[in-house]
């Protein structure tokens, strides 16, 4: 999976761009208590353990 694919799916999930970093976009959730950090580049795979623990706090 892509990261472009990540992002798609946080976004329908609830999730929206509070602001972008260096090389990240950090990401909130109304109803959570915490951000998550999507790297910005596209070109590479996600990896699988980084991909299960988003997977998880995203909620898909």
């Amino acid at each position: 999976m892509k990261w472009s694919e990540l992002k798609r799916k946080a976004l329908k999930a609830g999730w929206y761009l509070v602001r972008n970093g260096k090389e990240h976009d950090i990401y909130g959730h109304p109803e959570k208590d915490f951000e998550i950090q999507i790297p910005r580049h596209d070109s590479h795979e996600v990896k699988t353990g980084l991909f299960h623990k988003l997977k998880k706090q995203i909620g898909f």
